[in-house]
């Protein structure tokens, strides 16, 4: 590769994001120590699930100034979207806590991949996965908070918005967070087909010109590319493990929440209140847009597999013809990637989270 990576070790990079997650309680540890949790883990977590649960019992021995109450059917809307808001954050906390040891082993295969394939730019992804948080962020918050203090007309419906704003907010951080994931995974894979087309150029020069040590050097880089594909294949494994419930969770209440929403919606119109059910509309959006990156992330772990294999092909054949070697080695990369589970994330293997998904939600 044309540039140098850095001597330090890409946790040290990705510091201030572990420790961002680490503070909503999504990251059970700590980029500068071994040990998996410790007493600023602990800390984190106790302010932010008392905070929480704190929140929950102020709805629920206040339920008339945050439920609908003026019908039965509206009541029950409400309470619903509050139980399995209560119970989709208890049951993800707890989740991160089980799979922290597996967010582990991903940053130790992170680390092993920049070992054999170094290169500039892992610093950058930080810094543009912290620019797409701030842009939803703040996208979400203009919408739900322009809501709740210019559209909504009752103190309750205020209440409702802001107490499930936060709540919502925490949930999107999760998808977020798993975004980063598969973003790096994306990285990996593109910096793996920046090698491939490098060897590619090789094999060129080397049926014109080369010799012996030129296929040595050919057949090294195979056996580092195939070496570093299945250290990314195993980190689409690790994730897959780490949040196949998360994904399962946010396909549920996605089509929980777009079925309840639409009653208010439905029902603005009915009343009359076109410019409410609007706005709500446009409130609702960040769901479904938080929803769509993180399947555009996983389209691009996918896009960058099929390429691989495709740039396989691309390798000269009469270098190949000339190196038994080398023929072999790509021979055996090729059915590697045809037998070798597809480049998906799922949930729970139920189901891969690409752009069906989406489909599915909507129908």
């Amino acid at each position: 590769m044309g540039s140098s990576a850095s001597n330090v070790l890409i946790m040290d990079s990705f510091s201030k994001v572990i420790t961002f997650y680490q503070m909503l309680a999504l990251q059970w540890f700590s980029s500068k120590r071994k040990n998996t949790i410790h007493c600023e883990t602990v800390i984190f977590i106790t302010l932010n699930v008392c905070s929480i649960t704190a929140l929950f019992y102020w709805i629920y021995r206040n339920p008339l100034l945050v439920i609908f109450s003026d019908n039965d059917q509206g009541y029950v809307v409400d309470y619903a979207k509050f139980l399995v808001m209560v119970f989709t954050y208890y049951s993800l906390f707890v989740e991160s806590g089980f799979q922290a040891s597996i967010l582990r082993q991903v940053w130790n295969e992170l680390e092993q991949f920049q070992h054999i394939l170094p290169r500039a730019g892992w610093a950058a992804q930080q810094r543009d996965h912290f620019v797409v948080v701030a842009c939803f962020v703040c996208y979400m918050s203009w919408w739900e908070i322009t809501y709740a203090y210019c559209v909504s007309k009752t103190i309750r419906c205020t209440n409702f918005t802001m107490a499930f704003w936060v709540l919502f907010l925490l949930l999107h951080l999760r998808q977020l967070q798993i975004l980063l994931y598969t973003d790096l995974v994306s990285f990996c894979l593109k910096t793996l087909n920046a090698e491939l087309l490098w060897t590619i150029e090789l094999s060129k020069g080397a049926s014109r010109y080369g010799g012996v040590r030129s296929d040595g050097q050919i057949c090294g880089n195979l056996h580092t590319i195939m070496d570093a594909f299945a250290r990314t294949e195993h980190l689409v494994e690790l994730l897959n493990q780490a949040f196949g419930y998360s994904f399962t969770i946010i396909k549920l209440i996605n089509h929980i929440y777009l079925l309840t929403d639409t009653y208010w919606i439905v029902r603005g119109f009915i009343k009359g209140s076109v410019f409410d059910s609007l706005y709500l509309e446009c409130c609702i959006s960040s769901k479904f847009i938080c929803l769509m990156i993180n399947l555009y992330s996983n389209e691009r772990i996918l896009s960058e597999r099929v390429r691989t294999q495709a740039l396989l092909h691309r390798l000269d054949l009469s270098w190949q013809l000339r190196c038994k070697r080398g023929w072999r080695m790509v021979e055996h990369f090729l059915l590697k990637l045809q037998s070798s589970p597809p480049f998906a994330m799922t949930a729970f293997s139920m189901l891969r989270m690409d752009y069906g998904v989406m489909m599915a939600v909507c129908v």
